[in-house]
């Protein structure tokens, strides 16, 4: 029983509605995904990921589609080492998780490409895949009542190394097809979600990138380094803008398929691991 477990039945009332307490140790359960609209505010706000939720309605259906979703998307799913720390005094809860699935080994088409996964030695299926994870940060803000205010996640291991990487790409992947994708554009729903995990995993990197380049000294003083909006654009159209002008069909096929491992697979495997087709 979890640290919130114990405290709501401490302090839960004889009926009447539910103490903060119990919302909070309720919270903490519930994660990694929040389903009940009593333990949401009516202006709760998610942020993470490359996705923004406001407002408990659009916050409980984007919830709905990613648990129904990631399941399909990524094989094996399994939710792993989950740790809720009780709300502090600013009525924050921080929580940690691991999402670990199968997913496929990209194709390596550069030499260089070949000697990274060579390097990482990864075990592989008879089908060619490997079992990846990836970590998730999350901080919950809480209103007085113990409702969820604020929700905010973000991945936290080395973008750079080869199995985070594949890992990645592939939530962004199904994140994407669950948060943005439409039945109106169903067709164009396997791009624009690779778009999408592109734009992410570059973010992602470009962050990182950012935060290594920092000394010790300048990170005393100014805290975590951030990458802003416009920073990101001018950087991915630059990416763009590069691949289109030299027209250098080869390395940026090998920078998207390294990238877009369950892309790949969709286009190889067979039907019956296919079914959001």
């Amino acid at each position: 029983m979890s640290f919130f477990a114990i405290a709501a039945l401490a302090l839960r009332p004889q009926g009447g509605r539910i103490s903060a307490s119990e919302s909070a140790s309720a919270t903490a359960d519930a994660l990694p995904f929040i389903t009940d609209p009593e333990l949401l505010a009516d202006g709760v706000i998610y942020t993470g990921l490359g996705a923004r939720l406001v407002g408990k309605a659009a916050y409980l259906e984007g919830v709905r589609q990613l648990s129904g979703v990631l399941p399909q998307r990524l094989r094996a799913l399994e939710v792993d080492s989950m740790t809720v720390l009780p709300p502090d005094g600013r009525r924050t809860v921080s929580a940690r998780w691991l999402f670990r699935f199968e997913a496929p080994v990209p194709p390596a088409v550069l030499p260089a490409q070949r000697a990274r996964l060579a390097r990482a030695q990864l075990e592989q299926t008879a089908d060619g895949w490997t079992v990846v994870t990836a970590q998730i940060s999350a901080t919950l803000v809480l209103d007085e009542a113990g409702r969820v205010l604020r929700h905010t996640e973000s991945l936290v291991a080395d973008p750079f190394a080869v199995t985070n990487s594949i890992a990645h790409f592939n939530l962004l992947n199904a994140r994407a097809h669950a948060l943005e994708a439409s039945p109106a554009f169903r067709p164009l729903s396997e791009p624009l979600a690779y778009w999408s995990a592109l734009r992410g995993m570059m973010r992602i990197e470009l962050e990182e990138a950012v935060r290594r380049s920092q000394t010790e000294d300048l990170a005393a003083l100014e805290g975590e380094p951030s990458v802003s909006d416009e920073q990101f654009e001018r950087k991915f159209r630059m990416f763009v803008l590069t691949n289109l002008l030299t027209g250098a069909a080869l390395p940026a096929a090998a920078y998207l398929f390294v990238k877009a491992p369950a892309v790949i697979a969709a286009l190889s495997a067979p039907p019956a691991q296919q079914p959001w087709l």
